[in-house]
């Protein structure tokens, strides 16, 4: 990526883009917590299953196009997301908050 992301946000969107689960999953803290779609995920089991049914649902690529740092470890992400679903590609923001060079938060809106 051409950006300079933070290691684990870097990490993220590579397991993303390649599909790969366990990687993905392996950027979040044991109590991580995940907001999509008006839902609210808690813990990596919670986030492995909806990242499975994302996964299963759809095939996208997401690629940040602008980052920002924000108050304290909270990084803002401009993301295009452009895939087999309706509206593709479509922007999203993701809110990062890091916690021990894990993801502790993340927020995806439109």
């Amino acid at each position: 990526m051409a950006l300079d992301l933070p290691d684990v946000i870097d990490r993220y969107f590579r397991a993303v883009n390649d599909r790969d689960l366990d990687a993905f999953v392996a950027c979040f803290a044991d109590t991580a917590s995940v907001a999509d779609e008006d839902r609210l995920y808690d813990g990596r089991a919670s986030i492995r299953a909806w990242r499975q049914k994302t996964m299963d649902a759809y095939s996208y690529t997401a690629e940040p196009v602008r980052v920002t740092s924000q108050a304290g470890d909270s990084y803002l992400a401009l993301t295009r997301v452009s895939g087999d679903f309706p509206g593709s590609p479509i922007e999203l923001r993701y809110r990062f908050t890091l916690r021990d060079g894990l993801i502790g938060a993340l927020d995806i809106r439109p």
